[in-house]
């Protein structure tokens, strides 16, 4: 059996981007780029980190900003953008309700409950802030539980208003 060599790379950094660029197009990697963009950010930034001219970049994300997917803010050296929340979580919910039935939503939302509760037992604490507060730097579990807990409250919120979905639904329709 005969393989073809590997390809070296000087830079691992420059092979994956150019792995991303030929398999992705220029608009889905901008909107790569902006989901992942949370602080208000210049389009150039935006364009750098896409691998896409700033033309291009700025265009797109006129678009996306038109369909509520971008929030623009005017600043005082040019507009700066970054990914509108609230459409982003709007989207989170709809794939968890899309994706799963109300009984499999419940069955999560016990899940991380029960995860919540024996964290919250093990430390004597009420909160991710609060467990944190008390780790020591080299304490690799509790920091492992810190984050575990800091997941499950987020898609504690996420699974609950994907059940909501399926409840607004029954009413709506």
């Amino acid at each position: 059996m005969k393989s073809d060599p590997i390809e070296e790379y000087d830079d691992v950094n420059e092979a994956a981007v150019a792995d991303w660029k030929s398999e992705t197009t220029t608009r889905e990697r901008i909107k790569a780029v902006i989901t992942r963009t949370t602080e208000p950010t210049p389009a150039s930034e935006i364009a750098e980190q896409a691998r896409a001219s700033k033309p291009v970049v700025r265009d797109e994300l006129t678009e996306l900003t038109e369909i509520g997917l971008v929030e623009k803010i005017e600043g005082g050296q040019g507009a700066l953008y970054k990914r509108n929340d609230q459409m982003y979580i709007y989207q989170q919910v709809l794939k968890l309700h899309d994706e799963y039935s109300e009984d499999e939503l419940i069955e999560t939302l016990q899940e991380l409950k029960q995860t919540v509760s024996e964290i919250r037992t093990t430390y004597g604490v009420e909160s991710p802030a609060e467990l944190a507060q008390q780790l020591d730097p080299d304490d690799h579990e509790g920091w492992d539980d810190h984050t575990t807990w800091q997941t499950a409250q987020k898609n504690l919120y996420l699974t609950k208003a994907a059940i909501s979905f399926h409840d607004a639904r029954k009413v709506v329709v």
